[in-house]
């Protein structure tokens, strides 16, 4: 019976081998696993660029033009200001108003219609705001483009103030606003008069310049010191305006002379004026390249959006 008894082999050595073969793909599979979790997924960036395409950039980009109509608002409500009805000005700001309201429509279609025409919707805006920087440049007085015709730059403001008749009905408006009615009932204890603080309408045109050398009695009333020689004829520059006659000279101190001829009171008309108008040159160079900016970014995001989808 011991001697008919049959061993049966175990094959070990084969089920370690197929338990090492599973083994290694296991672990291929698990690098290759770990090294796909390093990368960071598509899907992720995709749906970054998405959420900005569709919302930051856009609901930014119609933040940033409503303040187009918040300053078309206020240009349309200061349009009688100060004696620019002579000039003709509450009608260039009607159509610089109307030029606001339109780059914040068309910047709004632009924001409509991104996705079906993306790239002629970046044409037109680049275009609009091209010749809105340019405007603005022409008002803030940084490029040298500015000629008689262009209105309410600093050289169109120099040549108006220059002609005599002009000049006549801004000094009687001037007058007759009381421009200088406050400095004439000032008390002499409010010497010295603090010339930076005032307007420069005020100091330019109700008291001679301090270059006369001329002592007060009171803000309006100034007379010549004791020896003091009358200033001779020289040229005087004004802020680019040039003139033969010294405003020592042309000083009075009659009421409704004072100084309005002298070009004191000319440069501080245009000083004062001049401050809207510069503020308004301002604003459109940076609000034309920020939306200029911020189209070009949803066009970019929007062509991705399309190249990844």
């Amino acid at each position: 019976m011991a001697d008919n008894a049959q061993v049966v082999p175990v094959e070990e050595p084969a089920a370690t081998a197929t338990t090492t073969t599973t083994a290694e793909p296991e672990a291929k599979s698990s690098d290759k696993m770990e090294s796909q979790s390093d990368k960071p997924p598509v899907g992720t960036l995709v749906a970054i660029v998405n959420l900005f395409a569709a919302g930051v950039l856009p609901i930014f980009t119609f933040v940033l033009s409503l303040t187009l109509l918040g300053y078309a608002v206020w240009l349309l409500y200061m349009r009688s200001f100060d004696c620019e009805d002579i000039l003709g000005l509450p009608r260039v700001q009607t159509l610089a108003s109307i030029g606001l309201l339109a780059v914040f429509v068309a910047s709004n279609v632009a924001l409509f219609l991104r996705r079906k025409f993306p790239m002629p919707a970046l044409v037109v805006m680049v275009v609009i705001l091209l010749l809105t920087l340019f405007i603005g440049l022409a008002y803030a007085g940084v490029n040298e483009m500015q000629n008689r015709r262009f209105p309410a730059t600093a050289t169109w403001f120099k040549l108006k103030v220059m002609d005599d008749v002009n000049w006549n009905n801004i000094k009687s408006c001037i007058y007759d606003k009381g421009a200088c009615n406050e400095l004439v009932y000032e008390s002499p204890r409010n010497k010295p008069y603090n010339r930076r603080k005032m307007p420069p309408i005020k100091s330019g045109c109700c008291m001679p310049p301090e270059t006369c050398n001329m002592d007060s009695l009171n803000a309006t009333f100034w007379y010549r010191r004791k020896y003091e020689r009358p200033t001779l004829e020289t040229e005087v520059l004004y802020g680019g305006m040039v003139g033969r006659v010294s405003d020592c000279e042309l000083w009075r101190n009659d009421w409704s002379v004072l100084c309005y001829d002298c070009w004191s009171c000319k440069f501080g008309f245009v000083k004062f004026v001049r401050k809207k108008w510069w503020q308004l040159g301002v604003f459109l160079i940076v609000i034309s390249i920020l939306l200029l900016i911020s189209h070009l970014l949803i066009f970019l995001a929007t062509f991705w959006e399309r190249f990844k989808g």
